[in-house]
């Protein structure tokens, strides 16, 4: 669920701090107030892509700051990703600077963008009118017919069947090419060869790093050692030691039952042991210190080796050896390759079979959600202004294996009686596209895992009863999930559990857009505007209060 969104810096926002509670929220506004902006500001933080032009005025950065509280899908992620979850807060922020950087953040951690939109799809998904285009892709008729039948661990196997089959035959197609198979081979061994003559020992990188150390500054280290020594116990001149001694001794006079005189004695013989302790460690390290220039030499030019070869393999020092280790197991596997074809034939006609077996599981299983998705849909479309409509779902075979299986699903529609059904490019219009849209938005969106929805303008084209009929389903669906609707209708807005007006300022000279939740009678004042335009009369108002108390029955 998104808790709260801080925009500062953003398109004609200078700075908006929103907090958000569960259920529906309508955002209304006049044309070219912004409505839209919070959308827009939260699909950057989710991980769209942007440039500078979205940064307000001379501002040199934007900063978008949206927070979730989120439950157990998405703390899987962030575990498997190492992000630290403290009372199952989850905080996403966006910068985006003047030069046209962008940085993204995970609960304080920088994140790459395509990691930042993996996160987020399990946590908000978008639904705007621009997106009924994609209702035409017949990918997009797939997923939401998954989404639908919620057959997701067996559409997974079918993923996994899918890459493992993939995978034999490519190594197949490796061992069929003899020419290409022999190169990597050669290739392999010449590298093997060159490692395993380096004859790397274990630890010892690390030890060639200490033992440089302590040549290469020598003469510096025993300096500075011997002078510690001097300070700490020179037999001719006072040192540390011999002044503890001498003030224990003076301590020895005092009366030794006074207790400011027994702490002083125990500080005292603490520090001489202590300094007693470190003298002995200067020591030690002073005498693993030598002046050999020859040994400098030869662990230099070791180093050097070990750093060309490194550097050869686009790898640190420390992974020579892991290097080694995997080169020697791809060798393995491709001289197994060699010996084996007959093997790998049998292993490919096993994961085909396993692969065929689960797709053809995974098309019963569409098969039967594509009846009841399409009698939904087919009620849902009827309530919304098409009352002679039909909508069916075709799933047919494809000629060849995919990840998602090897179906092919199609909704046809037929929108006027004695009409056969066809494909939806073919026979609706662009507001009968937007109503079938937002009935399939809202049905799948029931069956679906993500928290909360946005809902951008769908109800563009649609008013009357209609409209009123899109509120109800918005607010029944913000029952369950946490939905935001951006919208012109007053039947739509008069259905939300929250109500915030966007509106538009203008301040010497500059533009700013600020966003107020409203309080009940305020809700009525732009529900009113809603209806009837600038001027607000008591009979819009009074029209007002009516959407209102049917919009909540």
């Amino acid at each position: 669920m998104l808790t709260s969104l801080h925009i500062k810096d953003f398109a004609i926002v200078s700075e908006l701090e929103l907090d958000f509670e569960n259920g529906m929220t309508a955002f209304t506004g006049e044309t070219g107030a912004g409505k839209s902006i919070m959308i827009d500001a939260l699909m950057l933080a989710l991980g769209e892509r942007a440039d500078a032009s979205v940064i307000r005025g001379s501002a040199l950065s934007c900063d978008i700051t949206a927070s979730f509280h989120i439950d157990a899908k998405p703390n899987a992620w962030l575990k498997e990703h190492d992000v630290n979850v403290v009372d199952n807060e989850l905080i996403l922020r966006r910068i985006i600077h003047k030069e046209g950087r962008s940085k993204s953040y995970i609960n304080g951690q920088p994140f790459p963008i395509q990691k930042v939109k993996e996160l987020s799809e399990m946590l908000v998904d978008l639904h705007g009118q621009h997106q009924h285009q994609t209702l035409l892709q017949h990918a997009t008729h797939r997923q939401q017919l998954d989404r639908y039948a919620g057959h997701e661990d067996l559409l997974n196997e079918v993923h996994r069947l899918f890459d493992d089959t993939t995978h034999i035959k490519k190594s197949l197609q490796e061992l069929q090419s003899k020419e290409a198979l022999g190169e990597q081979i050669a290739l392999l061994e010449f590298q093997i060869e060159e490692l395993s003559a380096l004859n790397l020992k274990e630890g010892e990188i690390e030890a060639l790093h200490e033992e440089h150390q302590l040549l290469h500054h020598a003469k510096d280290y025993l300096e500075q050692s011997q002078w510690i020594i001097n300070i700490l116990s020179a037999d001719e001149t006072p040192n540390v030691c011999r002044g503890l001694n001498q003030a224990l001794q003076g301590l020895g006079s005092c009366p030794d039952e006074n207790p400011l005189i027994k702490n002083a004695t125990v500080l005292l013989q603490s520090a001489l042991l202590q300094c007693e302790e470190a003298l002995h460690e200067v020591h030690q390290f002073s005498s693993k210190i030598s002046l050999d220039p020859e040994r400098l030499k030869v662990i230099e030019e070791r180093m050097s080796a070990l750093h060309h070869v490194a550097r050869k393999y686009h790898v640190d020092t420390n992974q020579l050896n892991a290097h080694l280790i995997s080169l020697q197991e791809q060798l393995h596997a491709l001289q197994g390759l060699e010996t084996n074809e007959a093997e790998l034939e049998r292993l490919y006609a096993e994961a085909e079979q396993a692969y065929k077996k689960a797709a053809l599981a995974l098309r019963q299983s569409r098969q039967q959600g594509a009846l009841k998705l399409a009698d939904a849909i087919t009620a849902s479309i009827r309530q919304l202004g098409m009352p002679k409509g039909i909508v069916s779902i075709n799933v047919t075979p494809l000629d060849k294996m995919h990840a998602h299986g090897f179906d092919k699903v199609e909704y046809l529609v037929c929108t006027n009686p004695g009409m056969s059904t066809d494909t939806l490019a073919k026979v609706v219009s662009g507001g009968e596209l937007s109503r079938i849209g937002l009935a399939i938005h809202v049905i799948t969106a029931e069956r679906g895992s993500t928290p909360t929805l946005l809902f951008d303008e769908v109800d563009v084209g649609i008013g009357g009863a209609t409209a009123a009929l899109v509120g109800q389903l918005l607010r029944k669906l913000g029952e369950r999930l946490q939905v935001f609707c951006v919208t012109h209708q007053p039947q739509v807005a008069s259905s939300a559990h929250h109500h915030f007006m966007v509106e538009k300022q203008v301040k010497e000279n500059e533009t700013y857009s600020q966003v107020i939740q409203l309080q009940p009678t305020e809700k009525i004042d732009e529900i009113a505007r809603m209806l009837g335009g600038l001027t607000i009369t008591d009979q819009t108002r009074s029209h007002a209060k009516e959407l209102l108390l049917q919009g909540v029955t």
